[in-house]
């Protein structure tokens, strides 16, 4: 016995009904055959005559998603009926298909190949009736007022109207008004209505065009209250949750140039990092200056990785070992930045300035000045970004009044306007979490809001840090109730935490338009047991020379290709199976991947294959591997196997150490004190290259 919405189904299994079900399933295919077959024969003889169309449309009443069919019978209908007709006669033949369709709706009024066909009777009619197509979409929306084909067909109709009222403001408007109040009827009859929710925040995006400031605020503020009363009524039910969440709408940042760091003046070679993947359109402007003459530097940009069209580092390499200027200028154009996930763009134009007099990477400590834009700039740029400002710099860049955003629809001069909306909010949404603990929605909810004000206050201040101790509480929260999506959740807290930690590498701001690289930073970072599944933005950890992950869950290596400056990275305890991206690391020396998942050779290869390749056009010295405990240290007979392929990496200066690192300190200590024989089993050094096929020894338990 099952459960369905509340009543209780019976299963009632016969041997004379399911005799009788499966003779009555022989007939209809064996119907539904013949009537293929026939159609067959017609379609071979190209007939496109009644025959034809009465087979298609017996096919169509059995099968109303058989597309195919829809095309055979449109062919037919073109090249046979509306071939020669006039208008009079193809209006009646597009009527008759219309009632043809709307007679099988009401059995299949979620078939996609009806609606279409529907609609390309409408799209070929010369004078359709678009009130009797309204009437009839009112009449299906009353029996099932969820259908989102029925409401897809409904915001057609409406943009047909307006297309023949385009003359008439007035009219779309009053129009637009109609279908607003249609919403509200259909929420008010079952607030769990996706659809409706979704067709009024489009038809309240049209009307507030023709609103002032204060009256949007008005209308927000009576959507807000229809949220909160049907949150109230079904708290459980996410059609009216989403809705609130656009309301409230997202604060995006713009992509952000962190910072641009030297790492070799002969050839020279910039890095410049930014806070999420970008590709770029065109190459950033280098250039250098001679006899008050500016010369463009000869070289390639590239990013960092596998695949040099797009990173979050780019790399600018000098082709040929010429002659530079006492300084060098990076300029990087806001259009020529593609951001790869997000719809932003670079704010506004960046220049960075190189004083190259001084080749001392440790004095000038390997970072960049960087320019106001309109100050400072090359002639060769100027038909790009405006007219010279004179030489001693003092043009000021144009200012404008900045807007803040509100909510989704509305915008103020004043960012505490937008305050005191996310407050009012979170307040009405912790009321609910407190009504009902256990409910994921008002939980996630209250973390978007949450995130939203942290948007608004100084990234270092005490209340960000509350901020996002509480959204990473509530994101472990929601992996206890909603365990089925688990992985999004820690993502997310991940995403929180590692705002957190590293909140001290960029500059304390207040909704800057873009962020950057603080003046000063750390060279070792601590993010051991933090629970991280991943590095959200590595471009923020390109200065740091040891970085200790040990006991997280990250599952990829691939992050290492940006920390262009580490040496020593503790990535034990994770659940790595792949090393990837060690290839591009030029100063690494050791790495520690005990207790992880590495299980194949192959894929300790995997991360050295290219080393001589990769380090970003540079060879470095040894790098030592720590891989003990992992599955790949063993075969079956509980060996310890390296097989000759290691002879590919170890001619790249790579030791990799089997054993795990306390195992084989305990039998160093246990050797000088008693010699091997106090081991009982022949003992060999578990950290040296090889180019033997099999080395054997003690796990040493």
């Amino acid at each position: 016995m099952e459960v369905l919405h509340g009543r209780k189904k019976e299963k009632v299994e016969t041997v004379d009904l399911l005799k009788a079900w499966k003779e009555r399933k022989d007939v209809l295919v064996e119907e539904y055959r013949g009537l293929k077959n026939s159609l067959k024969e017609i379609l071979d003889s190209k007939r496109k005559d009644s025959d034809a169309l009465q087979i298609t449309e017996a096919l169509l009443q059995k099968n109303p998603d058989y597309y195919s069919i829809w095309n055979v019978r449109r062919t037919i209908l073109l090249e046979g009926f509306l071939n020669d007709a006039n208008e009079e006669a193809a209006n009646k033949i597009y009527n008759s298909e219309l009632e043809f369709v709307e007679g099988i709706l009401e059995q299949s009024p979620k078939s996609y190949s009806l609606w279409n066909h529907r609609r390309w009777c409408l799209e070929h009619m010369s004078q359709p009736r678009w009130d009797k197509e309204l009437a009839m979409i009112d009449k299906l929306l009353e029996l099932d007022a969820r259908n989102f084909h029925g409401w897809d067909h409904r915001r057609y109709i409406i943009r047909e109207l307006d297309a023949q009222d385009k003359g008439s403001s007035g009219k779309v408007l009053e129009r637009a008004q109609s279908e607003f109040d249609f919403t509200t009827t259909k929420i008010s009859q079952n607030s769990s209505n996706y659809s409706a929710w979704h067709n009024r925040g489009t038809l309240l995006g049209k009307l507030a065009e023709n609103m002032t400031e204060e009256e949007k605020m008005v209308a927000v503020d009576n959507e807000f209250d229809l949220v909160k009363n049907a949150i109230h009524k079904d708290p459980e039910d996410q059609s009216a949750w989403l809705y609130g969440q656009w309301l409230i709408g997202k604060e995006e940042r713009s992509v952000s140039i962190l910072g641009a760091t030297v790492i070799s003046f002969h050839p020279l070679e910039v890095v410049v990092a930014f806070d999420e993947t970008v590709k770029l359109r065109n190459p950033p402007t280098v250039s250098t200056m001679f006899d008050e003459i500016p010369v463009p530097l000869k070289g390639k940009w590239k990013a960092t990785g596998t695949d040099s069209t797009v990173g979050t580092l780019w790399i600018f390499q000098q082709t040929a070992d010429t002659a530079y200027g006492p300084t060098v200028e990076i300029i990087i154009f806001a259009d020529d930045v593609i951001p790869m996930k997000t719809g932003g763009r670079l704010a506004s134009a960046v220049c960075f300035e190189l004083e190259t007099s001084q080749q001392n990477l440790r004095e000038i400590s390997g970072q960049l000045g960087r320019l106001a834009i309109g100050m400072n700039l090359m002639y060769d740029v100027s038909k790009r970004i405006g007219s010279v400002p004179p030489p001693d710099g003092t043009l000021d860049p144009q200012k404008t009044n900045r807007k803040y955003r509100v909510t989704s629809l509305t915008t103020s001069d004043s960012l505490q306007d937008r305050v005191e909306l996310l407050e009012r909010e979170i307040a009405v949404v912790r009321e609910l979490v407190e009504l009902e603990p256990d409910c994921k929605w008002p939980i996630q909810i209250l973390s978007k809001l949450l995130s939203e004000l942290r948007k608004t206050v100084s990234i270092q201040s005490s209340q960000a840090k509350q901020l996002d101790d509480e959204c990473i509480e509530l994101q472990e929260k929601l992996i206890l109730i909603d365990p089925l999506r688990q992985e999004r959740y820690e993502d997310r807290r991940t995403q929180l935490v590692f705002d957190r930690e590293t909140s001290h590498i960029i500059k304390d701001s207040k909704r800057f338009p873009e962020i950057e690289f603080a003046d000063e930073q750390p060279q070792d970072m601590d993010l051991s047991m933090r629970g991280m599944t991943h590095i959200p933005i590595s471009s923020y950890l390109m200065h740091l020379h040891t970085l200790n992950l040990d006991s997280n869950e990250i599952t990829s290596t691939r992050f290492l290709r940006n920390l262009i400056h580490v040496r020593r990275v503790i990535l034990s305890n994770n659940l790595i199976k792949r090393l990837e991206g060690i290839q591009h690391l030029p100063c690494i020396e050791f790495l520690s991947l005990e207790n992880n998942l590495v299980a194949k050779w192959e894929d300790v290869v995997a991360g050295f294959m290219f080393w001589q390749e990769g380090k970003l056009g540079q060879t470095g010295g040894n790098v030592k591997v720590l891989l003990g405990n992992n599955v790949v240290v063993e075969n079956e007979g509980g060996e310890y196997v390296l097989e000759k392929r290691w002879e590919d990496v170890g001619e790249v200066g790579v030791e990799i150490q089997w054993q795990a690192e306390e195992v084989r300190l305990e039998e160093e200590t246990l050797i000088e004190a008693e010699g091997t024989e106090a081991i009982g089993h022949t003992f060999l050094e578990g950290t040296r290259r090889v180019s033997t096929t099999v080395v054997e020894f003690d796990a040493g338990h």
